[in-house]
């Protein structure tokens, strides 16, 4: 019994103390204040990607497509932008710049905007990605891009090739038609085939006959192409006529709205000795053989070692009759009065 007297006496003490506590501390009773906020994270943003394409090419210069992928972490990050730099690699020139905006990153987000940067169509660069926060400077991504100069310009780019032959082939062949007074009939031909997904047209094949030595053009012919489907196949053939017992050039030109856009080169020996090949540099023929009179050009409607007849007009001719003119009948018909008059 004491001890549970005790035991109870203690409990009631403890009930009598937390009263007087309660009642004689200011605000023991009230709630619990609320616990301040914890610090935000710092905003963090990098620069996860960047993929570069070719935008318009033209002759001189080439744009560049440029799209940084910028991921954010952490707090909200404010007034994000990016300073897209293409730097020349010979140089160290800045040769473009432009800025993008991405305004305010934030819940943990990737976000992309596309930049273009126009360059000179040569060379190198090094594309800068840098990353900036309420103006200041935080994050730098950086790619190298080479082989901007052997980008197609616009104007060239068509899928129409010359085909390629594997086994070495001449992509320019020729066969002798007719040999005629000195001259060779040449039906020269080539193998061109679109690589591309769609149909071209409207471009034409020059045929050139290059005379070796001389470089002269002994004849030259313009093919008209048709339509040429995807992946199809065409050869177009032409005729050249030549002076004989030379070796030629044949060039194929193919043009497209007045510009070239693909060439091939291949021979025709017509000549006797061991003949001409395409990356020959040095004469093969026999300078003291040429002749430049084989080459002269015949005007058109006449044939070649002859004359036109002179016309009525060349011959200063009125209509009349032939003989002599009316002055000369008036003089000898006064001549002939005064003659009668005199035997009178």
């Amino acid at each position: 019994m004491r001890t549970e007297s005790l035991l109870l006496g203690v409990v009631a003490l403890a009930v009598v103390l937390g009263v007087g506590v309660a009642v004689g501390v200011p605000g023991a009773l009230d709630p619990p204040e609320d616990t301040p906020d914890r610090p935000e994270k710092p905003a963090m943003v990098d620069v996860v990607e960047m993929t570069i394409a070719p935008g318009d090419v033209g002759g001189e210069n080439a744009t560049l497509r440029v799209r940084p992928f910028l991921a954010q972490r952490g707090g909200a990050a404010e007034n994000v932008t990016v300073l897209l730099r293409a730097v020349d690699h010979d140089t160290g020139f800045v040769a473009a710049t432009q800025r993008l905006s991405y305004g305010t990153l934030d819940g943990d987000v990737t976000r992309s905007r596309e930049g273009a940067l126009t360059v000179a169509r040569q060379g190198g660069y090094d594309v800068q990605a840098i990353v900036y926060v309420n103006g200041s400077r935080v994050e730098t991504g950086v790619r190298d891009v080479d082989g901007v100069g052997t980008l197609t310009p616009d104007y060239r780019d068509t899928p129409l090739q010359f085909q390629d032959f594997d086994a070495g082939l001449p992509v320019i062949e020729y066969s002798i038609d007719a040999v005629e007074n000195n001259r060779s009939t040449l039906s020269v031909s080539t193998y061109l085939t679109n690589t591309g997904d769609r149909t071209v047209d409207d471009l034409e094949l020059v045929l050139t006959a290059r005379q070796n030595g001389s470089n002269v053009v002994a004849d030259r012919t313009t093919v008209e192409l048709g339509a040429v489907g995807s992946g199809k196949t065409v050869q177009p053939t032409g005729t050249i006529v030549v002076p004989d017992d030379y070796n030629y050039y044949l060039d194929a030109v193919l043009w497209r709205d007045g510009t070239v856009v693909a060439t091939a080169r291949s021979t025709a020996n017509l000549a006797p000795g061991t003949g001409l090949r395409v990356d020959d540099n040095t004469t093969t023929d026999d300078d003291e053989g040429f002749q430049a009179s084989d080459f002269e050009s015949t005007e058109s409607g006449r044939e070649e070692g002859t004359e036109e007849p002179l016309t009525e007009t060349q011959a200063g001719g009125s209509g009349g009759q032939p003989g002599f003119g009316v002055a000369v009948a008036v003089v000898a018909l006064v001549a002939a009065a005064l003659i009668a008059r005199t035997r009178q």
